[in-house]
């Protein structure tokens, strides 16, 4: 079995959490590597746990990502998902998933087990708390039911999905790009690429780069022309929930590869061998001089900040 090699890539997440702090790019992205296997040195296996740690509102996005995934999964699959059994498997997901945390499970399974920031860390949060991220999250997910464009996609012909929560990769002059999409399909010979957001203003963020690499896939995998790519952002937080057209332009496209270029190289820029995607020293990954980053990251004790 060949052995797994850290190979440069970039990605949208991956430019935010360099620009946000590169101590802890550098903890997530190197010290970590190779933390999967048990024999790994404590440093890099104890970093690996913290990489895999999530913060209650990661994991209330992610788990509800998950779940429409698995109901449009099963509706491509002839097995439709009534609501009322999605809603109730989210609720067992996340009480299984609490209850593993608090068990700290994940220090053994770091992959496999959920592993929640406030427990690691033993935040004091209320059970009110608690109670209120899982209703959030039911919320979320009844309103994706009770939308329009649920109704829609129960009536679609499935065979026109290309892609639900697939990680997919594309060359970027010479450098690899993943991106993730929640959902495409072809309609009426266009490409939809619809991006599911569970904050209440996460949906108003500026996304041009993201759409812009969405984009930029699209046109790699499927051939297909820019003025037939639509790109939508999908707020499921509040009702009504309907798919927010997020306009595609020349302009938009180039100023996307223009910002991935300038991105990638300054990542490059701290590494000793770019063709080995080998770091520099701790001291090319500065911490942020945001100190209110610090109170929610997970390499907090082993920063040496």
């Amino acid at each position: 079995m060949a052995m797994l090699e850290n190979v440069f890539s970039w990605s949208k997440s991956r430019d935010e959490q360099f620009r946000e702090c590169r101590r802890r790019y550098y903890y997530d992205k190197y010290l970590a590597w190779g933390g999967w296997d048990t024999k790994a040195p404590k440093e890099t296996r104890l970093a690996y746990i913290l990489k895999n740690l999530k913060n209650r509102w990661a994991w209330k996005g992610e788990t509800v990502h998950h779940l429409i995934e698995d109901v449009l999964k099963s509706m491509r699959a002839g097995k439709p998902v009534k609501p009322e059994e999605a809603l109730a498997r989210l609720t067992t997901v996340m009480r299984e998933d609490y209850r593993s945390s608090k068990a700290k499970k994940y220090l053994q399974e770091p992959k496999k087990s959920v592993g929640l920031f406030e427990h690691e860390y033993e935040k004091p949060i209320a059970d009110a708390v608690w109670k209120s991220i899982h209703d959030e999250a039911v919320a979320c997910l009844k309103n994706f039911f009770d939308s329009s464009l649920f109704e829609e996609l129960r009536r679609d012909d499935t065979k026109n999905w290309l892609i639900i929560e697939d990680l997919e990769e594309f060359d970027f002059e010479g450098s690899k790009i993943f991106v993730k999409l929640d959902f495409a399909r072809k309609k009426d010979d266009r490409i939809e690429i619809l991006d599911w957001k569970t904050g209440r203003s996460d949906a108003s963020a500026d996304a041009s780069v993201q759409l812009g690499a969405y984009a930029l896939y699209a046109m790699a995998r499927w051939k297909w022309p820019l003025e037939r790519i639509g790109t939508y952002l999908v707020n499921v937080s509040e009702p009504p929930v309907f798919a927010h057209c997020q306009p595609l332009s020349p302009e938009l496209l180039e100023s996307s590869k223009a910002f991935m270029r300038e991105s990638i190289a300054a990542m490059k820029s701290v590494l000793s061998d770019p063709a080995r995607n080998a770091p520099k020293g701790l001291d090319s990954f500065p911490p942020t001089e945001n100190r209110r980053l610090c109170d929610f990251c997970s390499f907090a004790k082993i920063c040496t900040r």
